[in-house]
């Protein structure tokens, strides 16, 4: 990447990162096109070109640059939390002010993880296993909380898992961009999955 990219105003910038994020994270890899992303980012394909070299050096880059961004924003949030209900309402906190500059980002990084290209998968694979393992390390830190009688925890994190995903494909299907309502919507959910595993508030 040309390291030029980070002299434009970060208005430009960002534009071309979203426009790019949004193509990427609602397409597979093949099936991106560049001449959509520079529709979307009003600039032109020698521009991009310029900058990035190839459509897989965007790629990677976009990889690159999501993670680092969340999981500054997740340390920042997160930092040494133990408390597992705690943890993922504070990592939703994080994923909120990610949303709020970059409203793709979070659906892109997800995507890329289960990108077929064999190539591109290859090309980002050191910046996707730092991504893997960072959210490994704070589950593992994690104090797990009594449930009831019957109710496992590698369960409990699936169901967690399907509402935030769920709720937040339905969130950019329909094109919201109100990150505070997705938030609080997620943390309702986690509230009362709280209360239905343990028994408290």
């Amino acid at each position: 990447m040309n390291e030029k990219f980070f002299d434009l105003k970060s208005e430009k910038q960002d534009r071309m990162i979203n426009a790019a994020l949004h193509l990427f994270a609602t397409n597979d890899y093949k099936h991106a096109s560049t001449d959509d992303i520079i529709k979307e980012a009003g600039i032109s394909k020698g521009l991009l070109f310029h900058y990035f070299g190839s459509k897989q050096g965007l790629y990677v880059f976009l990889v690159d640059y999501s993670v680092r961004y969340l999981l500054f924003e997740y340390e920042r949030s997160i930092g040494k939390e133990k408390d597992y209900f705690s943890y993922h309402e504070k990592l939703e906190s994080a994923k909120r002010t990610v949303l709020g500059n970059y409203p793709y980002m979070y659906i892109f990084i997800n995507r890329a993880m289960l990108e077929q290209n064999t190539e591109i998968r290859g090309a980002c694979k050191e910046g996707l296993k730092k991504y893997y393992e960072a959210l490994e390390e704070y589950k593992e830190n994690l104090e797990i909380p009594k449930l009831k009688e019957g109710i496992e925890i590698g369960k409990l994190e699936q169901i967690i898992q399907f509402i935030v995903d769920g709720l937040t494909g339905e969130y950019m299907e329909a094109g919201k961009s109100d990150a505070d309502k997705l938030y609080r919507d997620i943390k309702e959910y986690l509230d009362l999955i709280k209360k239905m595993s343990t028994g408290k508030n």
